[in-house]
């Protein structure tokens, strides 16, 4: 229930008092009796409501006043009570009403109960009372000169239920304030008046100290509104399930005070918050197997939301949290929230192998894709950590800059160290479009990528090490998986020194073909290329150069792991013989004596199928014999005199195209 409503009720509670005053006013005007009352003021008060009203017992006394009990104002439909009241005291004196001035002493409700019903078309079972019929033409709206001011007014034990039928993202509810207790001193509708009020919600305690006014464009306060005796748990299973359905799945509890200082009319909030803080107590959310708690202090100065030693704690991880917000009514509302860390250990998050089943889920192949979104916010921040540690990776002096603004999210400067090397990245995001569009710029500079195989493809742990700097620009769209496959465009280039390739699947796979043991494990000292990432496929275009073998493959490499790919490879002479006598064959040398094999891939990357590349051995058989021709018949012509007998040339060309 907004504050918006909360003035509609202290209306109707204004309306029971000036009733009570115009009967006192009619008393000593003409002497009424309580049967008067029923007859002659009952009938007007139920006209000016347009509603039935019902009292159980009248008393009036020139000295102790007058008392009204069992109060009850009906619903339009005279089924329902909307007000009821089990007594209501009246005392005041009576000099005063000489010259027109009624001055009460005291005016006390006792447990009135206000029923509030929002009905499934939005109107309210007191939509009625707010209309103002205007006067028929020519009729003269009589105006009393009668002020009045109360001495002392009190509320015991009210209570308010709000039923909404509409609910609240189609759910629902019921609420309810209770234990209402209000104490005004000098209420008059001439200016302000002191005022305590009290009162209970499901989980906590509210209060207000201050004064009131209720000045003609609406009731207005000024004075400090506190909360106090939270039971997060509480506060939040009162709420509509629309509101605290998602809140309620992290089983938070907790406690937390509240103060505010409140100045202006109620039916604008915003405006009325001068000042105040939100002081959290260890609250606990319940994420999975990880337990989080916020602790800290919110600060609202001139409108704006500012942090106080804010943290929070994710398991053994903290993180110090700085926030800050612009003016609450402003539109785009603006966040500033950077987050610090001297060191996150995720290992203790998850560690690895043990993520909890439940929370793992597969992600849809088909379904609507996100957005387009239209966020009336901006945010913008920082993130520092010192050391992040992820399967035994550490990534230290982490850092970032992010910023959302006009439905585009950006990410710059995410930099840090890694596995004996850089890493630096930049990341756009349009939130404004279907499945978002996104662009990243990834650089790494000198990091060993064994150690990210271990951390971030662990079943590629040990296939691959050395030293590894890359670049990658990729851009796409898409949040389901298909959709981002097919959109997926960019490229980069690669450099990996001094390392070497080992392991099941392709490597394993090449040896086999080979005939030799000892390829199953590849050393390099280079091997670097260029890819290019479109049609759910990686073009690639790169060189192998190592003691043992030298490759350059070329071809494609599919996102479903499919192969198609030319790899020009050369044998080391120390392997040549070997390999001539497994599945290969005898084959073509080079001028230094490596075999010459131009190898096709296929099938997939785990389980690859190589063979001969006959166009390429012809082209090759014939580059080699030009070669030998050339140098034999050069040979020939500038033969020395004097030289010993030579082998015979058509001979010699013969051996050398098979390296014999």
């Amino acid at each position: 229930m907004n504050l918006k409503k909360l003035a509609v009720i202290s209306g109707i509670i204004l309306g029971i008092l000036i009733l009570m005053v115009g009967v006192a006013t009619l008393f000593i005007r003409y002497i009424i009796s309580p049967d008067m009352v029923r007859k002659t003021v009952l009938p007007r008060v139920e006209k000016a409501f347009q509603r039935h009203i019902e009292i159980g017992d009248v008393r009036i006394g020139i000295f102790k006043g007058i008392s009204l009990r069992d109060l009850k104002l009906y619903e339009k439909d005279g089924k329902d009570v909307f007000v009821s009241l089990s007594a209501a005291q009246l005392r005041y004196q009576l000099l005063p009403l000489l010259s027109h001035r009624v001055v009460v002493d005291e005016i006390v409700l006792e447990s009135p109960h206000i029923n509030v019903v929002r009905n499934p078309d939005g109107s309210f079972n007191f939509s009625d009372l707010l209309k103002k019929e205007k006067p028929k033409e020519g009729e003269q709206i009589e105006k009393t000169p009668l002020s009045f001011a109360v001495a002392r007014f009190s509320v015991i034990d009210g209570r308010v239920i709000y039923n909404d039928r509409k609910g609240v993202l189609g759910s629902p509810f019921t609420y309810e304030v209770s234990a209402i207790d209000v104490k005004a001193k000098d209420f008059t509708l001439e200016h302000d008046f002191p005022i305590t009020l009290s009162a209970a919600v499901p989980g906590a305690s509210l209060k207000f100290d201050g004064s009131a006014e209720l000045a003609n464009n609406g009731p207005a306060v000024n004075g400090e509104f506190t909360i106090g005796d939270s039971d997060l748990a509480k506060l939040l299973s009162g709420l509509p399930v629309g509101i605290s359905g998602k809140m309620q799945k992290l089983s938070p509890s907790g406690a937390f005070t509240a103060k505010a200082r409140l100045a202006g009319v109620i039916k604008t909030p915003f405006a009325m918050l001068q000042a105040g803080e939100i002081h959290l107590q260890e609250i606990r959310l319940s994420t999975g197997t990880l337990p989080t708690v916020l602790s800290g202090a919110l600060l609202l100065s001139s409108g704006s939301l500012v942090s106080r030693d804010l943290a929070v704690e994710l398991g053994k991880n903290r993180f110090s949290l700085q926030l800050k917000t612009s003016p609450l009514d402003k539109r785009p509302f603006g966040i500033e929230l950077s987050a610090n860390s001297g060191a996150i250990d995720l290992d203790a998050v998850a560690a690895p192998g043990k993520v909890d089943k439940g929370a793992v889920r597969s992600s849809p192949s088909g379904g609507k894709e996100a957005g387009p979104l239209n966020l009336p916010v901006t945010v913008n921040g920082s993130v520092r950590v010192g050391a992040l540690k992820y399967h035994g990776l550490t990534i230290s002096e982490l850092s970032l800059r992010y910023q959302l603004a006009n439905n585009n999210f950006s990410v710059d400067e995410l930099k840090g160290n890694v596995a004996g090397g850089t890493f630096t990245d930049s990341t756009k995001v349009s939130l404004a479009v279907p499945g978002f569009s996104y662009t990243t710029r990834l650089s790494l500079m000198g990091v060993q990528v064994d150690k990210l195989a271990n951390a971030f493809a662990p079943k590629a742990a040990g296939s691959v090490s050395g030293v590894l700097s890359a670049r990658a620009d990729l851009s796409g769209r898409g949040t389901i998986p298909a959709t981002m496959k097919k959109n997926l465009t960019g490229s980069g280039d690669f450099t990996i020194k001094d390392g070497k390739l080992s392991g099941a699947g392709f490597i394993s796979a090449l040896a086999g073909f080979l005939g030799s043991e000892d390829l199953k494990v590849v050393r390099f000292t280079t091997f670097n290329g260029t890819y290019r990432v479109s049609g759910e496929q990686v073009m690639l275009d790169a060189e192998l150069s190592g003691s043992d073998i030298r490759m350059k493959p070329k071809g494609r490499i599919g996102f479903d792991k499919s192969l198609d790919m030319a790899i020009d490879t050369r044998i080391a002479p120390r392997y040549t013989g070997k390999v001539a006598q497994g599945t290969v064959g005898n084959f073509i040398t080079d001028e230094q004596g490596w075999g010459v094999l131009p190898l096709q891939a296929s099938g997939t990357v785990g389980s690859p199928r190589f063979s001969m590349s006959a166009g390429a051995i012809g082209r090759r058989i014939k580059e080699k014999a030009g070669e030998v021709i050339r140098k034999e018949l050069g040979n020939k012509l500038f033969k020395k005199e004097g030289a010993g007998q030579q082998e015979k040339p058509l001979e010699k060309t013969i051996r050398g195209l098979f390296g014999n």
